[in-house]
């Protein structure tokens, strides 16, 4: 190792370090205040200006950090920052990008805020600095588009050496309390194995295990591997869910059924859909990158299917139950928003998918959520509805699209005529 390598080693090691981090959302708040209550100086950029002015007054937009969380956090750090731009990237020896990488309109990933960070923070003077890229891409972006980015503005630069690049997937679980980032594995690739020591010493001082691997394009891949899995698999369950339905065969006790098997069995479970951040949008980087080398994985086709058809899956079985019941005009809640329980995301949830498919159907409907407020639904706005009495008794039929905990089943079930569970929700509810 170089002495400039093992300077910036030794301020890493001993947190001595000023560590910038890009995309204050659901990854890069928590890992900044993570980082922060380890002794480092941070500072975290976002582009966003309401998020950076809620931030500076102690106002926390992520429903897994309270604002006093935020605010005690804030208080034990030492030096914290918050900016909409990039000015501190100069005076730091890490930085960290944490932006979205969604999918556009036609399913493509949509690499244009990574590209954008990187374009920015290359900009200044990458000597002596280490770069880790946490950001879902495909396999080889690190090395084909982000290290090309810095090298064209810092062409005097050599990798390895100079500067420090890696990347090391996030593994954020939204919603539950246990996975965190000192207990959950991280995984690091780098650029060369020297870029891979420096990135190790960063995470070392987080996490209780670093998994070193032979590259940043093998760390892509093992992200990717991570969330196919899931979805490969929610996909097959999905599809046993609709061959069930049609045999009039329970899955979920089909489910709980295998499951009692202890070797050679896993469970997954059906729903509505895919959401989220991750499951439906991994496997599509990984179809797309094949794509461009005039490949395909039939698997990932056919999984990512059944996926997005469900919300038409659920859809048709309401139609048939309003035509088995002989209802007209009828009234539907949908309960539960987000994409999955106990958060306020939304991102690729079902539930809008399938709020979609009513209004092109002209079937009218309301919802509740107590972690969304309002939805805006082709153009129309949507508020959550307050649950009482009068609003159960007044609906046809409820859609348990997402299982908040924070429901009262028993309250529910005693108030509605019909319930469409998509969640098993209702599965220690007797009536």
């Amino acid at each position: 190792m170089k002495n400039n390598n093992l300077e910036l080693y030794q301020k890493l090691i001993t947190k001595n370090a000023h560590i910038s981090i890009i995309g204050l959302g659901y990854v890069g708040l928590p890992l900044l205040l993570a980082l922060g209550k380890e002794g480092f100086s941070v500072t975290g950029i976002d582009i966003d200006n309401e998020k950076v002015e809620k931030l500076k007054q102690n106002i926390s937009y992520i429903s897994d950090i309270s604002n006093k969380e935020l605010l005690d956090a804030i208080n034990t750090i030492e030096n914290v920052n918050f900016a909409n731009k990039y000015d501190s990237i100069e005076n730091s020896d890490a930085i960290i990008i944490c932006v979205p990488t969604p999918l556009n309109k036609t399913k493509d990933p949509d690499i244009s805020y990574i590209i954008n960070a990187t374009e920015k923070l290359a900009k200044y003077s990458l000597k002596n600095k280490l770069i880790s890229v946490e950001s879902t891409v495909y396999p080889g972006a690190t090395e084909e588009l982000i290290l090309p980015t810095i090298i064209k503005q810092n062409p005097n630069l050599t990798v390895g050496n100079d500067f420090n690049l890696v990347f090391s997937p996030e593994r954020v679980d939204p919603g539950q309390n246990y996975w965190n980032l000192k207990n959950t594995p991280k995984i690091i690739g780098g650029i060369t194995k020297n870029c891979t020591e420096i990135g190790t010493a960063l995470y070392g001082t987080l996490c209780n295990q670093v998994v070193q691997v032979s590259s940043a394009r093998a760390a892509e891949m093992t992200k990717l591997l991570e969330n196919t899995f899931r979805a490969t698999n929610i996909g097959l369950v999905n599809e046993m869910a609709i061959i069930s339905q049609k045999l009039n065969i329970d899955i979920w006790e089909i489910v709980e059924a295998a499951k009692t098997k202890p070797f050679g069995f896993m469970p997954f479970y059906p729903g509505p859909g895919l959401g989220g951040h991750c499951i439906p949008v991994d496997p599509r980087y990984l179809d797309w990158k094949l794509e461009t080398l005039n490949s395909e994985s039939k698997f990932i086709k056919l999984s990512e299917e059944i996926n997005f058809s469900m919300p038409n899956f659920v859809v048709s079985r309401i139609k048939d139950i309003f035509k088995n019941l002989n209802i007209t005009n009828p009234k539907i809640l949908i309960l539960g928003l987000a994409y999955k329980p106990n958060v306020s995301d939304i991102r690729e949830s079902p539930s809008i998918d399938i709020m979609t498919l009513l209004n092109k159907e002209n079937i009218k409907f309301q919802y509740n959520d107590p972690m969304v407020k309002s939805i805006e639904i082709e153009g129309q706005t949507y508020k959550s509805q307050n649950i009482d009495s009068e609003l159960l008794k007044n609906t046809d039929l409820a859609i348990i699209s997402t299982d908040h905990s924070i429901y009262n089943w028993e309250y529910i079930t005693n108030n509605l005529k019909y319930i469409f569970d998509t969640r098993n929700a209702l599965r220690n509810i007797k009536k």
